[in-house]
C-alpha cells in the first residue's frame, strides 16, 4: 500500500527532529518575512535542511495525490494539515521562488486541495 511506504518514508527519527525545527522556526518568527528566514536558516545550515524535509514531505504528497496515486481520504485524515503548514511558510517559499520558480508547487497545490477536500469532507476535522 502506496500510503505505508509514504508513512515509513516521512514518519521517522530526523522527521520528529524536522517538524520541532519547523515549529520552532516559525514560534521565533523565521517565517515572518525571507529575510529573517535567510538569517534564522541559511541555505547550508541543519535548520534548513530540516525545514526542507518537512516541505519536501507535503510536496510528495502533492505530487502522489495530483496523479491519483494518493487517496485524499486517507492521506487528509492521517497527516498533519498542509494548509497550516503552508499558511505558516508561504512567505518563505515565495522568497525561495526567487531563485527557483518551481520550489514546492506541489505542496502549495496540496495546501489548496486540502482547502476544498475539508470544505466538502464530513470527515474533515
Amino acid at each position: 500500500m502506496l500510503f505505508m511506504e509514504y508513512y515509513r518514508l516521512w514518519d521517522t527519527p530526523l522527521d520528529g527532529e524536522a517538524w520541532t525545527a519547523f515549529r520552532m522556526l516559525h514560534s521565533k518568527g523565521a517565517f515572518d518575512d525571507f529575510a529573517a528566514f535567510e538569517k534564522r536558516a541559511p541555505r547550508t545550515s541543519r535548520e534548513f535542511i530540516l525545514f526542507d524535509r518537512v516541505c519536501r514531505s507535503f510536496e510528495q504528497a502533492g505530487t502522489l495525490m495530483k496523479y491519483g496515486l494518493l487517496h485524499p481520504d486517507l492521506y487528509f485524515d492521517a497527516w498533519p494539515s498542509p494548509r497550516a503548514a503552508w499558511q505558516a511558510c508561504a512567505a518563505v517559499v515565495h522568497g525561495l521562488r526567487e531563485s527557483n520558480p518551481d520550489a514546492y508547487v506541489n505542496f502549495e497545490w496540496l495546501a489548496d486541495r486540502y482547502g476544498e477536500w475539508s470544505a466538502g469532507s464530513s470527515t474533515a476535522g
